[in-house]
């Protein structure tokens, strides 16, 4: 793909592309109009790359670089959202783009890349198993757990809050993405396993790759609760974004966990 790349001064004087200019201001853009959703999905993707509309290359498209485990949350709608913003934000920058769409981020690799690859599987066994980012970064790290998005720590940390403030007495276990077979023979691995006073709950995070497959969760759902869990509870992502909401999500599910 061919780029267009040029650099802007940012107020601290620090050179920045015209592809991460356009990104953040896209980004902020969007969260500026309320879109917490889109915004909150734009901060994991890594660049921008443009290649040319058609063959006489008369415009761009923005192909925005997307980590493989956060690909399938920009859906069509999401894309759409993503794109009335930036196309006219990339104008202003000298960028004639037509459309957007997401491409893998991929790694840059060397003639070791096998044995480096095994290395990080074998170092990867030191924090939750169940871990599914392949590179994590810093801020999706907390207390020795990778989480999958920023929306999973969030909930971890409502999770946190709402134990430091439950007597020692009647605390609560909170287990991030355990890997876990289930009695129907499959290997599943849940958001949050929570443990209250001899109870088991579940906690999903769930973006709009989940709105497709609703027959799916509510299958799965089933097969946790014959398994012994007495709750499960499926926070969206735009219920992640204020604390005082996330905070009320988490106690109710508490409050349920420990009456059922």
């Amino acid at each position: 793909m061919a780029s267009q790349s040029s650099d802007t001064s940012n107020p601290e004087g620090a050179a920045v592309s015209v592809e991460e200019t356009v990104l953040g201001q896209t980004a902020w853009f969007l969260h500026e109009q309320g879109d917490v959703q889109a915004a909150a999905l734009l901060l994991d993707v890594e660049g921008i790359e443009w290649s040319p509309g058609n063959r006489f290359g008369d415009w761009t498209d923005a192909c925005l670089l997307v980590p493989g485990w956060l690909m399938d949350r920009f859906t069509e709608e999401v894309l759409e959202r993503v794109r009335h913003a930036l196309i006219p934000i990339a104008e202003r920058h000298g960028v004639d783009a037509r459309s957007v769409y997401v491409g893998p981020a991929l790694a840059d690799l060397g003639t070791d890349w096998k044995s480096a690859l095994q290395s990080k599987l074998t170092s990867d066994s030191a924090t939750n198993h169940a871990a599914r980012v392949a590179d994590p970064k810093p801020e999706l790290r907390r207390d020795g757990f990778v989480f999958d998005s920023r929306e999973e720590v969030r909930v971890y940390e409502a999770l946190k809050r709402a134990q430091a403030a439950l007597p020692a007495d009647a605390t609560i276990s909170i287990f991030p993405l355990p890997l876990g077979r289930v009695g129907v023979g499959n290997t599943w691995t849940p958001d949050f396993v929570v443990m209250r006073e001899g109870r088991a709950g579940l906690i999903e995070v769930d973006g709009p790759h989940h709105r497709g497959r609703l027959a799916a969760d509510g299958t799965r759902d089933r097969h946790w609760r014959n398994s012994g869990f007495v709750h499960i509870e499926r926070i969206l992502v735009e219920e992640t974004a204020k604390d005082s909401e996330l905070d009320s999500l988490v106690r109710t599910f508490l409050k349920r966990l420990r009456t059922h």
